[in-house]
């Protein structure tokens, strides 16, 4: 799994670079035992940002005989999506020998950066990183030591393996689906804008383009079941409602439908709605949401397959999958029986 080109900087090398001995790092990278000048600590931590140092904790006994560990790093576990992810994960991880070191990063940036650090520190074998709260400069600045997989990416970054949906051509199709059963007003809920271009609002605006149809003021919300429920009831508050809702995963959709249909609007005869991600759980509520499916096998499969090859190599050029429309009733689809 290891990149011969991502080779580990060692303590010696720090030391060497701040003209420092080799316990001096030590008892600045663990806070003493021994004191150390401010200084001296300024020039050791600038020399292990520098180098991309990472030390080696006792958080490696984690692992089990000669199992190895991969950090992987998810923005909010609780998302329908991510939840998925994280369940195939594990089951394409174990299928390689592999342990998972799971850390939820609540979206924020500062949390990811520590979050990683400690993973370096603990000694993971390789890094899978999803929907990363970190923009583009910062992932151009890492250092990493080991295998990182950026999983989920709407765009590529050089020096790294990114891959993710074709979000663009999900966009259009979810749009089009939409436009295609007569709707011309079409709103689109989401739970803000990724770090970068948003390819799902930009395929969203092409096919209303296209259509000669114009884009409504958006709903932003928070990305889960609550924010697509609080997104309902402000939808219900609009004065001039429109025939048709994308809502861009289906953790808002199912909670944006909740809160229309308690308050006595059917779907899809008053409203229609689309949702995005094409988890399971779309097929448990009524009426079934259509949605637009991201291929989780198919990523995941090769996310772990390239971590784990010898030697490592980054991908090139970033991987597009493709997505597919799966039909069911909340947008006027006839139900159909026996779609998995």
């Amino acid at each position: 799994m290891r990149a011969e080109t991502k080779r580990r900087v060692t303590r010696d090398e720090v030391a060497a670079r701040a003209g420092v001995s080799s316990a001096v790092v030590s008892y600045v990278v663990n806070n003493g035992p021994r004191p150390v000048a401010e200084s001296t600590r300024l020039r050791v931590l600038e020399a292990i940002k520098e180098l991309g140092y990472h030390p080696s904790g006792t958080a490696r006994a984690l692992r089990l005989g000669a199992r190895q560990t991969c950090g992987v790093v998810i923005p909010n576990v609780k998302h329908l999506f991510n939840s998925a992810v994280v369940h195939r994960l594990d089951q394409e991880l174990s299928r390689h020998n592999l342990s998972m070191l799971l850390s939820n990063t609540h979206n924020d940036p500062e949390t990811e950066r520590t979050v990683i650090s400690e993973m370096l520190s603990w000694g993971v074998d390789g890094l899978i990183v999803m929907v990363s709260a970190l923009d583009d400069d910062d992932w151009r600045h890492q250092k990493l030591p080991v295998p990182t997989i950026l999983l989920d990416r709407q765009i590529g970054l050089e020096h790294f393996t990114t891959l993710g949906p074709d979000f663009a051509e999900g966009g259009r199709i979810a749009t089009q689906h939409l436009i295609d059963h007569g709707h011309e007003q079409i709103l689109a809920v989401l739970g803000g804008l990724f770090p970068g271009d948003n390819t799902r609002l930009a395929g969203y605006h092409r096919a209303l383009s296209d259509a000669g149809l114009e884009p409504l003021t958006p709903i932003m919300t928070s990305w889960s079941l609550e924010g697509g429920y609080e997104a309902g009831k402000r939808f219900l508050k609009l004065d001039s409602r429109p025939s048709a809702v994308f809502c861009f995963s289906d953790a808002l959709a199912i909670g944006f439908q909740k809160a229309v249909t308690e308050a006595g609007v059917r779907v899809p005869q008053d409203v229609a709605i689309m949702g995005f991600d094409g988890t399971d759980t779309v097929k448990y509520v009524q009426p079934r949401i259509t949605t637009v499916r991201q291929p989780i096998n198919e990523m995941l499969t090769t996310a772990v397959e390239t971590l784990v090859k010898e030697p490592y190599e980054p991908l090139r050029e970033h991987m597009i999958f493709p997505v597919a429309l799966v039909p069911g009733e909340s947008c006027g689809c006839p139900r159909i029986e026996g779609i998995d």
